[in-house]
């Protein structure tokens, strides 16, 4: 299920704005050390709607946010949350909400653009610092695979036969260097392919693709 956010802003937001978000997501929900420090099985997208001028993102004309989780009960508590304190910070309010169930997937594959880029992190070595990997690498292929089979079994699904692939061909495929509190990040900000069942396809909607979908990132169109 996807929580869709309207917001409306009075002042310019700092392009580094994601911890943010993540505070207000996981302040709706109110106190749950699971959700915080486990495995995130829902995605956040980044905000939609802005101008970037000198001092940040500007949303005169508003913002839209996305939330995504695998369960629904979670989307309902968020909502709870979101009617008692409207405000998320940085003269951001949400104004109007919307829920939205996921689309009627086939088995086979699906498309996806991002809401949000792609991140990988891979560790070469143990103990050291993990490399920020693009869709540019073709090992990123068998990680984002890897990452969604993992949350799949966690969820107590089959992941036999899922997948999850970039779309090299979309001529639009970029990079994008963000910030997430002190860490410089690199990402890809380039359609997915998910190949698997239904409920796979409709799992991945749900929570994103890559690592850092609760930071975040990943999230699908």
């Amino acid at each position: 299920m996807r929580l869709q956010l309207y917001l409306t802003g009075s002042q310019a937001v700092p392009f580094d704005h994601l911890p943010l978000l993540k505070g207000a997501f996981h302040r709706w929900l109110g106190h749950n050390d699971e959700l915080h420090d486990g495995l995130s099985l829902y995605s956040l997208s980044w905000l939609r709607g802005g101008q970037g001028r000198r001092g940040g993102l500007w949303f005169r004309d508003g913002a839209h946010w996305s939330i995504s989780a695998h369960d629904p009960q979670l989307i309902h508590t968020l909502v709870g949350g979101v009617v008692r304190e409207p405000e998320l910070g940085l003269g951001l309010r949400v104004r109007d909400a919307q829920l939205l169930t996921p689309p009627p997937f086939q088995d086979g594959e699906q498309a996806f653009r991002v809401l949000s880029p792609v991140f990988i992190k891979w560790e070469a070595e143990p103990g050291k610092p993990a490399d920020h990997l693009t869709y540019e690498n073709p090992r990123t292929d068998e990680l984002l695979t890897a990452t969604l089979r993992h949350k799949l079994r966690q969820a107590g699904l089959p992941d036999a036969g899922a997948s999850v692939r970039f779309d090299r061909d979309y001529a639009g495929a970029k990079t994008k260097l963000f910030r997430y509190k002190a860490v410089q990040c690199r990402a890809s900000q380039c359609p997915v392919i998910v190949t698997g069942t239904a409920e796979q396809i409709r799992f991945a909607w749900c929570v994103g693709v890559g690592n850092s979908t609760g930071l975040g990132c990943g999230a699908l169109e």
